[in-house]
Order: structure tokens, then C-alpha cells, then sequence
């Protein structure tokens, strides 16, 4: 008997179908993976299954314990969502309050469910909790806030949060997408352990095969808008890495370079990053040429975040920096402020969290270009063309794209003002193999024709390997290669 039923689920915004009749059923103690491209309906599944799809016309049926989740109301729902059901989202900065100390948020996971538990019952739960996604050492930073944790330990705290009341249900939506192999294999490994000491039912949503490969029983997978169950398990175990070939989509090519005598596009000299006590990174030195690629790899905490901020000279103002970092053999951020804004971009590593989710496509793209007193419609519908995002998502919110198409209108809104450097944070970690390719291949197609530098920020070695010229390696906020 199945924990949790989909039968035909169909969901439709408009007149666009997303997810089309799909049905497949979750078992107890068993981690089922559904997979799929970007766009393809996985996260939008998820959110079927947790009543937090909005303005979309849904049917079929999710069976659990009996009953239909469609027909229930809200109040209904949240009896269910959080305490029978928990999930674990695809970004856990975007998905912890940044205004709230990490202490407060898992409490109220706990007294959302059970008002009456007594103040001592609830700290031991957190300190359950903690030691339960091996992060006891965070039962001293309990009023730290999210901002304060790397991205393995704030995935963990999710967790925490999601197994607050002992769920029959975990879904986890690409947990492990935006951090380096290393946490990524102690995510798996302790979402597998969970479920075998818990007796856990896992959905693992991911594009990661061997991500699948480690932890996964049985394999759905999302192709043409069908779902169909798949080898890919076996297939995935026998080879780490699956040619691009096999995938249905083309290597990216590597980069034509242009032919013109380089030039120094920038020099960083002595660059250092101190917050309190705490040094994030320590005399840094590189400089760049124009029309050539910068790799800077390395995992998670390692101070790559943190150099591409400093680089755009958006350091907080309570941080220390020091050292120099200028642009074109002349350009510093104190004296060319304005126009460096221009000429030096950065694409974030999460474009949901970095889109405006009150504005509409169009405005978010053309906003530079409003800034700048460049605006025209003609550079709109180019860049649309260039990027090949369909003209007709112009008026659609960040929330009603995929992954896929975020990071394309991040892409469009720096690209748009032509600038001579752009700064990509992890721009293709979130995505599935198909969409990191067409972006990749996208960046290189855009270099033939532009004068562009990119510095290119990944801990996917495969990724940095297809685009960089040069490679620098960070650990503990040193250059070490």
C-alpha cells in the first residue's frame, strides 16, 4: 500500500499545460527519484503535493491517508504540510528568514504543530534535531541567523526544520545543487541514513545522476511531458558520468577567443576580506586579459562567493577590505563608480533570490538599461533573440519561470548593458546537465561576437574546465593554486 497516490495529476497555467496526467506512487522507506529537465514540471509536482500551487487550474487526485489533498482547504492542509509531510526547497538561503535567528525558525516548525509543548521539551527537540543532522556544534549558535552558516550547514538546518514532527514524508527539491561534492556526498549520505533510521518515504527531485546513483531505489523521469520509469539507476552506477551524448544534447564547444592583442582588463593586488576575527580571504593576486575566461573553483566556504563580491565592490560596510582591484589599467570603484556599474556585471548564484519577484521580465531586464539612459525596445527584443528566451514570457513574474529561464533573464539583464567583464556565481549549479550545456554553449556563443571577459565561479570542475583559460583554486581564502 503506497504512503502517498498521484493519479492523472494535470496542472495548467493559462492556456499552457505544465504537468501533464502524471501518476506515479510513493512507498514507505524507499527514496524515489524524479528527474527530469528544467522546466519539465518536477518542483511544480512537489508544491502540487504540498497545496502551495497558486492561480492554476489543477486536476486529478493526490491520495494520502485516504483522502484527496485537492479537495481540502487550507486550513485543512496545514494540519498535513510541515507535521505528516515536511520538504526541504532547492535553496535554503532563499527558503530560511533572514530576519530570524535559526533558533526562533526551528522552534516554530515544532510549536506550529504541538502549541502546548513545554519550553524544556522544546529545546531538547532542537537539540534532537541538531544531533540528528549532525550539526550539534550549532546548539551554541542557536540565535546566529541564516546568513551566518554556509550552504551545508543551512541545507542541514533544513532538514532539521522539515523532520520537526516526525513526517512520513520527506520531499527534497535539488538539496544538494549548490554545494561542492564534498557536502553534497554528506547531504546524501545523511538523507540516506535518515530514511533508513526513520523509516523515512523520500521524493528526491534532482538532475544529478550521481546524485541518484548514491541514494536512490527507484527512478521516475519527466521526458517529452510524460513520466516513464527508468534504468537510469543501474545505467548511472555503471558510469559516473553519462556523455552528454547520451542525453540528447551536444558538449559545449570550447571558446573562440579573440584575435586582438590583449589587454589587462583587470588587477587584483593584495586583496584581503575580514569580518571581526574572521579573515575570508587573504591576499589575493591575479589579473585578466581581455577575451580570456577566469576559473576560481573550490568548496564550499572557501571564500569564491566572497571574492565575486569584492570584486564588484559590494562587501558590506562593516567588513574590512583591503588591497586593490582595478578595472581597464585605470578604473577603481571609489573613483568610477557609475561607470564600472556598466562595464563590470555579476550574475548571482540564485537567480530567484536575485530577480525581483514584484517586477515582470521586460522591467527586469531593461532596468540597467533605465539606469543608464540606454533604454530602447529594440535591445529588449534582441537580447531575447540572443538568449532564446520565448518573447511571450516578457510579462510573467520570476516566480512562473523555471530554473532554467531565471538564470537565462539574470544572464539577459547583465548582458544587455554589453559589459567588458561578467561575473558568473555559480550560474549553472541549480540546473539539470541539458540546461547547464545550453548555457555554457550560450556564454561561448555570446564571446564570438562580444568583447567580454568572464570570471567564471563553480565548484563543478567540469563546468570551469569547458570556459576557463586560467584556473585559480581557493581553500580557507587563499590562493592555493
Amino acid at each position: 500500500m503506497p504512503l502517498l497516490s498521484l493519479k492523472n495529476l494535470s496542472i495548467s497555467f493559462a492556456n499552457q499545460q505544465v504537468v501533464k496526467a502524471f501518476s506515479f506512487d510513493l512507498s514507505a522507506q524507499k527514496i524515489t527519484a524524479l528527474v527530469g529537465q528544467s522546466g519539465s514540471g518536477k518542483s511544480l509536482t512537489a508544491l502540487a503535493i504540498l497545496g502551495l500551487v497558486r492561480k492554476a487550474k489543477i486536476s486529478g487526485e493526490i491520495i494520502f491517508a485516504g483522502k484527496n489533498l485537492l479537495t481540502l482547504s487550507e486550513k485543512e492542509f496545514c494540519k498535513i504540510r510541515g507535521k505528516e509531510i515536511g520538504m526541504v526547497f532547492q535553496d535554503p538561503s532563499s527558503s530560511l528568514n533572514p530576519l530570524h535567528k535559526i533558533g526562533k525558525q526551528i522552534a516554530e516548525a515544532i510549536t506550529i504543530h504541538q502549541p502546548k509543548i513545554s519550553k524544556k521539551d522544546l529545546q531538547n527537540r532542537i537539540a534532537e534535531l541538531l544531533k540528528m543532522v549532525e550539526l550539534e556544534s550549532v546548539s551554541t549558535r542557536l540565535n546566529d541567523y541564516p546568513h551566518q552558516f554556509s550552504g551545508g550547514q543551512k541545507q542541514r538546518i533544513m532538514l532539521a526544520i522539515a523532520l520537526a514532527n516526525n513526517p512520513k514524508i520527506l520531499i527534497a527539491d535539488e538539496p544538494t545543487t549548490a554545494l561542492d561534492i564534498k557536502i553534497q556526498n554528506e547531504i546524501l549520505d545523511l538523507i540516506l541514513r535518515l530514511k533508513n533510521e526513520l523509516g523515512l518515504c523520500v521524493l528526491f527531485i534532482t538532475h544529478n545522476l550521481r546524485a541518484i546513483a548514491r541514494i536512490a531505489d527507484e527512478v521516475i523521469e519527466i521526458k517529452n511531458g510524460q513520466l516513464i520509469k527508468n534504468p537510469l539507476v543501474e545505467r548511472s552506477r555503471n558510469q559516473e558520468k553519462v556523455p552528454a551524448a547520451d542525453l540528447g544534447f551536444d558538449s559545449a564547444q570550447p571558446a573562440v577567443f579573440m584575435s586582438e592583442a590583449l589587454s589587462c582588463v583587470l588587477e587584483v593586488k593584495n586583496l584581503s576580506v575580514a569580518v571581526k576575527k574572521s579573515q575570508l580571504l587573504s591576499d589575493i593576486n591575479f589579473s585578466l586579459n581581455l577575451g580570456e575566461n577566469l576559473g576560481i573553483i573550490g568548496e564550499s566556504g572557501s571564500g569564491k562567493s566572497t571574492l565575486a563580491l569584492a570584486l564588484c565592490d559590494l562587501i558590506l560596510s562593516h567588513i574590512s577590505t583591503q588591497g586593490e582591484v582595478k578595472f581597464f589599467g585605470e578604473k577603481t570603484w571609489a573613483k568610477n563608480n557609475f561607470e564600472l556599474r556598466r562595464e563590470v556585471q555579476i550574475v548571482f548564484q540564485d537567480p530567484f533570490g536575485s530577480l525581483n519577484p514584484r517586477m515582470i521580465v521586460k522591467d527586469i531586464i531593461e532596468e540597467g538599461l533605465v539606469i543608464h539612459k540606454l533604454a530602447n525596445h529594440s535591445q529588449l527584443t534582441t537580447i531575447f533573440k540572443q538568449i532564446r528566451l520565448p518573447l511571450d514570457l516578457q510579462t510573467r513574474y520570476p516566480h512562473e519561470l523555471s530554473g532554467g529561464q531565471r538564470q537565462r533573464v539574470a544572464i539577459a539583464r547583465a548582458l544587455i548593458l554589453n559589459p567588458k567583464i561578467l561575473i558568473l556565481d555559480e550560474p549553472t549549479s541549480a540546473l539539470d546537465t541539458s540546461t547547464q550545456s545550453e548555457i555554457i554553449n550560450l556564454l561561448l556563443e555570446i564571446q564570438q561576437t562580444h568583447k567580454i571577459s568572464y570570471i567564471l565561479i563553480s565548484h563543478d570542475l567540469d563546468i570551469v574546465a569547458q570556459i576557463a583559460d586560467q584556473t585559480l583554486t581557493l581553500n580557507d581564502g587563499k590562493i592555493v593554486s
